[in-house]
């Protein structure tokens, strides 16, 4: 078959698809209800608010996944979505649990599509602490096929990372789509070789793209009555400030009881004009609280490579907001391999020198560097190239809290805390200045175990 046949046939196929598929197809669909009655229930009055993300390396990088962000933007017109792809190519599941740090658990998706090669441990692993750091519901796939894959075998005996990847989704409650069961018999049905449908030997060709949204996007459907799964993906509550979980004290304040490791506060747009308040967790401030704080993705590696030059900057001690800089030192070898290189921060300042194949910690404790997590020696050897003069990788450094609250617009969404223990707080206002205008509080709660067979 020629590819306009295939892409005229992928196009009928995806008008079948716009109907969606039942959950009698799939009973998985259960584990992403709490998204899809939310997505339901969107009015222009009422939207919804969802964040999407997609993970993993080139193949959750392409087209495809755009595809899918249009087909939910066209079903849920109302909605207000907050879409990111923060996919790396290349980095297979034993490097991008490294990278998860700044991309992944921080930005607390609401739905999560999870896709990447390598390792299956190091797969289940990044799931697992999605599980215990966010409240997000996921939807997991198997993998399409590769260039020297035989359909037909695959039909009578699915591989043994295809088995672990339903292994894992059943064990955390997410959706589950066997992708590869659906491309082989796509394959098989149409006459078609493996390669019709790819660039290469793995990623794919528009038609390509074409197929894999509508698989993907085919499975994401509302099951009537459904509430999601609490126990696996934990719980998003919305809660009023006038309600009986918020006191309101003499001087004005609200005080949240609440349990779960992240609340936003939602604007009803009457806030007094140059209100203000501060934001205190369990009666203090945030700034020293070391779960409280994220880094930014490092900058990408030298010669015009797209991953990260360092996988992953941690911390010994609370940061402060500031930008950092780490310069390359001219004894450092031109291959990459032995970097001597010193780190300063905007507010911080000069904070020690180090050597890329060595344990860094900053003298303020604020950056941590592992040998591991250093890419330019690959990146150079990829490129062919040599270690730029003065090469520098840069991060932030950034509060997942708010120190001050102030009024914003209505139906205005402004994140006040994130990151701390899963557990019973209070959350305090303390305002200054006249009405904060907030309508309400929402409460992510991961959940306190993964239960699963």
């Amino acid at each position: 078959m020629k590819m306009t046949g295939v892409r005229t046939l992928v196009s009928v196929l995806a008008s079948v698809a716009a109907l969606g598929v039942s959950a009698a197809d799939n009973p998985s669909a259960v584990y992403i209800q709490r998204t899809m009655k939310t997505l339901e229930a969107s009015t222009a009055e009422r939207p919804a608010h969802v964040r999407v993300l997609f993970y993993g390396q080139s193949i959750t990088a392409q087209a495809w996944t755009q595809t899918v962000q249009k087909q939910l933007e066209k079903r849920y017109p109302t909605a207000q979505f907050e879409f990111r792809n923060a996919a790396i190519g290349g980095y297979t599941s034993e490097v991008l649990i490294r990278t998860a740090d700044h991309d992944l658990y921080p930005w607390y998706p609401d739905l999560l599509f999870f896709h990447v090669y390598g390792p299956t441990d190091k797969y289940e692993e990044i799931v697992r602490r999605v599980r215990e750091r966010t409240s997000a519901e996921i939807v997991l796939w198997t993998s399409h096929l590769s260039a020297n894959e035989k359909p037909d075998e695959l039909l009578k005996q699915a591989d043994a990372r295809t088995l672990k990847i339903l292994e894992v989704a059943d064990r955390y409650h997410t959706l589950k789509i066997d992708l590869r069961k659906k491309w082989c018999e796509y394959l098989v049905a149409n006459s078609l070789a493996v390669t019709n449908l790819l660039s290469d030997s793995v990623h794919l060709k528009p038609a390509g793209c074409d197929v894999y949204a509508q698989f993907i996007g085919e499975e994401l459907v509302r099951v009537p009555g459904a509430e999601g799964d609490p126990a696996s993906s934990g719980t998003i509550t919305t809660v009023a400030a006038t309600g009986p979980a918020v006191k309101i004290g003499a001087d004005g304040s609200l005080t949240l009881t609440f349990v779960g490791n992240r609340v936003v506060a939602v604007s009803d747009g009457a806030g007094a004009s140059g209100a203000k308040a501060r934001v205190l967790l369990d009666g203090k401030p945030m700034d020293t609280v070391k779960e409280l704080w994220a880094v930014t993705r490092p900058s990408v590696g030298p010669a015009g490579i797209w991953m990260p030059a360092v996988n992953n900057i941690g911390f010994e001690q609370a940061p402060v907001e500031e930008a950092w800089t780490l310069t390359c030192l001219p004894d450092s070898t031109p291959d990459g391999k032995k970097i001597h290189y010193k780190v300063a921060g905007s507010v911080t300042g000069e904070d020690g020198e180090g050597w890329s194949t060595e344990r860094f910690v900053s003298r303020s404790g604020r950056a941590v560097i592992e040998p591991s997590d250093w890419r330019v020696a690959w990146t150079l050897g990829y490129k062919k190239a040599t270690l730029p003069e003065g090469f520098q990788v840069t991060w932030k450094a950034v509060p997942m809290f708010c120190r001050t609250y102030e009024p914003k617009p209505a139906g205005a969404r402004t994140l006040l805390v994130q990151g701390c223990s899963n557990g019973l707080h209070t959350l305090t206002l303390v305002p200054e200045g006249g009405a904060l205008g907030i309508a309400a509080f929402v409460v992510h709660a991961p959940a306190a175990t993964v239960t699963g067979k």
